[in-house]
């Protein structure tokens, strides 16, 4: 009766816990800088550039100063995204970018923007223009424009199907799910048509994962997890897919689960620390305090110095070897 109290008034301070790394999740000492000009290396003053984590929770915005130039600061090492975007101009993304845990290796990056005019002065009826034009809309956030010109290039080009997810998404940002919903099986239908067996086809997991995703967005966690299986039974490589059906699986408090998605992300990616992380939480929940202290160990083993995570995790597993000897 002793152990089981015991239980009972130590999970709700680690629910504290627990909340606290997530919310310092990619946060470190590292800093990334950069400038932004235009095509004639001029500087842009006044460009959006925003960061996003492609492995942990975290977006940072800033804008260039009158030379052009942007820094973030308070980085741990993790891969970003960069998306720089300024009115008039096309916006530019460098899709995957290693941040180091020590500055000095964290060169200055120099971006480029093409103005919108250098796109929009192209013959108006190639097919390209109009496609670049749905692109442009699409990533300044003009969701309703973005559809009409990503109709219009389907119409013209019904052969090139694929680029209905185009219009699949911005019905996303509209919040037109059903609609959305209608695009993303219409692929779909295609791809079968041209092969019966789609396993391996990046296509087609990327289709299941938005679906996924589009559950997600209306709250619907049966039927994300059924389309993130999909995901992952095609493309069973990428361990996003398997995370992101766990992380929905331990959301909803099913545990046992969630440990057998986490665990075949780590099997896919096994030296991302993440997984491991996670799967300590789950035997946490569990009370099974042995196997919990043997994860989270992993999780600092393999995370760089840095992380600030780490000495929360330490702290952890200190309270619960404590635990275990009473």
């Amino acid at each position: 009766m002793k152990k089981f109290k015991v239980i009972l008034l130590f999970f709700p301070f680690m629910a504290v816990f627990s909340y606290f790394l997530i919310s310092q999740e990619g946060r470190g000492e590292a800093r990334l800088k950069g400038v932004v000009v235009d095509k004639d290396g001029n500087p842009v003053k006044g460009a959006k550039v925003e960061l996003e984590s492609l492995v942990h929770k975290l977006i940072m915005t800033t804008t260039t100063d009158e030379e052009g130039r942007w820094s973030f600061i308070g980085l741990g090492k993790t891969i970003v995204q960069i998306k720089v975007s300024k009115e008039g101009y096309d916006p530019t993304v460098i899709p995957e970018l290693d941040i180091s845990a020590f500055t000095l290796k964290n060169l200055e990056q120099e971006i480029v923007l093409k103005k919108t005019a250098d796109i929009e002065s192209l013959e108006e009826e190639d097919p390209k223009t109009l496609y670049l034009k749905g692109e442009n809309l699409y990533n300044r956030g003009e969701y309703e424009s973005a559809l009409a010109v990503f109709k219009e290039f389907a119409e013209k080009q019904p052969e090139l199907y694929e680029a209905r997810i185009n219009i699949g998404n911005c019905y996303i940002k509209l919040k037109q799910y059903d609609k959305a919903i209608e695009e993303f099986e219409f692929v779909l239908e295609k791809l079968k048509e041209e092969k019966d067996d789609i396993k391996g086809n990046e296509t087609a997991a990327s289709i299941y994962s938005s679906l996924g995703e589009l559950y997600m967005d209306k709250n619907d966690f049966e039927k994300a997890k059924e389309y993130f299986e999909k995901s992952i039974t095609i493309d069973p490589s990428n361990h996003a897919l398997s995370y992101n059906v766990a992380e929905i699986l331990f959301n909803s408090n099913k545990i046992d689960e969630a440990i057998y998605y986490y665990k075949l992300t780590a099997e896919i990616k096994p030296e991302w620390p993440k997984s491991y992380l996670k799967l300590g939480y789950c035997y946490l929940n569990k009370g099974e305090m042995k196997t919990a202290i043997d994860y989270l160990n992993k999780f600092v083993e393999l995370s760089p110095e840095d992380d600030p995570q780490i000495s929360a995790v330490k702290d952890i597993i200190k309270q619960l070897e404590k635990k275990q000897n009473f």
